[in-house]
């Protein structure tokens, strides 16, 4: 079967806006900042849930409500979404033990902790693109 062309058009915007993302967060996590290291995890988690936002919009035409958060929980299963959150704050608490560990190579330092960076962006994208399209084909479900 076949996919709609704008289907294929949404999940392409949507790989976009991860890919862009993790590129950014990458590059910012590699940066070094000694002393503003819990405001740059906040903007970095922040970029993150934006990146969740955008990409629901880019399926609904509409931003996220609160409502349609719980809707998409209870359709698609919270143990999905516990799950990544687990590993996300694993993978956040690894790159801070990690930095710690290679503070004394400073470029190996910026290379590891931006792919570790990136990476996590990369799979709380990825993960929640297939939360959002498995909403998506629920509701189309529901309209036909």
């Amino acid at each position: 079967m076949a996919e709609p062309a704008d289907l294929q058009a949404m999940r392409y915007e949507a790989l976009l806006k991860i890919m862009r993302t993790m590129g950014g967060v990458a590059l910012s996590g590699a940066v070094p900042t000694p002393t503003l290291e819990l405001a740059k995890q906040l903007g970095i988690s922040i970029t993150d849930a934006w990146m969740c936002f955008d990409i629901y919009r880019t399926y609904f035409g509409k931003d996220l409500k609160k409502q349609e958060l719980a809707h998409m929980l209870q359709t698609t299963g919270l143990i999905f979404l516990g799950g990544g959150i687990a590993g996300y704050a694993g993978i956040r608490l690894a790159q801070v033990l990690l930095r710690d560990l290679l503070e004394t190579i400073p470029i190996a330092n910026a290379i590891i902790t931006g792919i570790a960076f990136g990476s996590s962006t990369l799979l709380l994208g990825l993960a929640w693109l297939a939360l959002v399209e498995q909403s998506y084909f629920a509701g189309a479900g529901e309209a036909s």
